[in-house]
């Protein structure tokens, strides 16, 4: 793969990412908005965090497990930030199985949706700005994993 080529799928990589954290900060400006609202807005502002953890973030990591993460495997200074990032997803599973329960409770709601957004940026930012410049500074295909995790995401490519 050429440098180019890298780079390039290294930019769609962190585009993807960079979508997903406007989609969910425009998910979590719902349902604060829908705070006061009644509660079919609310309740339909909740199911669309609820359904973007489940059908757009689940099947992002799960690509993300099936093809960057194992083409960090051979960058030693990789190796270790993939544990960690494998590690925060399991909070962020927490906290979207906090918030796939239902509840009246609109504060509580509010906040766990805050707090994984939150978790997303942090997540994200280690990907973006860490792993994923790593992998194209060693020359790592990325190709691959940048049309599947977009695919995923249901990104624009």
């Amino acid at each position: 793969m050429t440098e180019t080529t890298t780079q390039e799928a290294a930019v769609e990589l962190q585009a993807t990412m960079f979508d997903l954290l406007g989609r969910m900060a425009a998910l979590e400006r719902d349902v604060f908005r829908a705070v006061g609202a009644d509660d079919a807005q609310f309740a339909a502002a909740h199911r669309a965090v609820v359904d973007f953890a489940e059908f757009t973030l689940r099947p992002w990591h799960r690509a993300a497990e099936e093809t960057l993460y194992p083409a960090a495997a051979p960058v030693v200074r990789a190796q270790l930030l993939v544990e960690g990032l494998l590690g925060e997803w399991q909070t962020v599973e927490q906290a979207y199985s906090r918030l796939s329960c239902p509840s009246t409770d609109r504060a509580r709601v509010a906040a766990d949706i805050s707090a994984l957004r939150v978790l997303l940026v942090v997540l994200f930012g280690k990907c973006m700005d860490l792993l994923v410049p790593a992998l194209a500074e060693d020359g790592v295909p990325l190709a691959d994993a940048a049309t599947k995790m977009a695919a995923a995401a249901g990104a624009q490519g």
